[in-house]
């Protein structure tokens, strides 16, 4: 025999959130994706300039290297290439620093369930 009502649950689930129980029982909510931004955005701006001006200056002290190898002062040279060498990692400052204020904050961890999070 067929159901005659159909059964609510009781809550209103939002199709925009992911809710999920992980095997230790704890509670976690997936934010949805952020909304698709312009080219060139003020996020995507400042990402590009924290990785040009770390590479502009990578390119200039390794140009002074080789300036001043050819130029025959060699102590000089040895300077600035260890300067190219100290200066390379920056590159990677820019991605990190952008990856730790946008990509990390999707998964949230609960010690409790929130009140809004369906029962069930």
């Amino acid at each position: 025999m067929p159901d005659p009502a159909p059964r609510h649950p009781g809550f209103a689930i939002d199709p925009s959130r992911l809710y999920e129980v992980g095997t230790d029982g704890r509670p976690r909510t997936r934010d949805p994706a952020p909304p698709a931004m312009e080219w060139l955005g003020a996020r995507h701006r400042r990402l590009l300039l924290a990785v040009a001006l770390p590479a502009a200056l990578v390119g200039l002290l390794a140009g002074l290297t080789v300036a001043c190898f050819v130029l025959g002062v060699r102590l000089w040279a040895a300077g600035f290439a260890l300067g190219t060498l100290a200066a390379a990692p920056l590159m990677l400052v820019g991605p990190g620093l952008d990856w730790w204020r946008h990509g990390r904050r999707r998964r949230h961890v609960h010690r409790q369930r929130p009140g809004e999070f369906p029962d069930g």
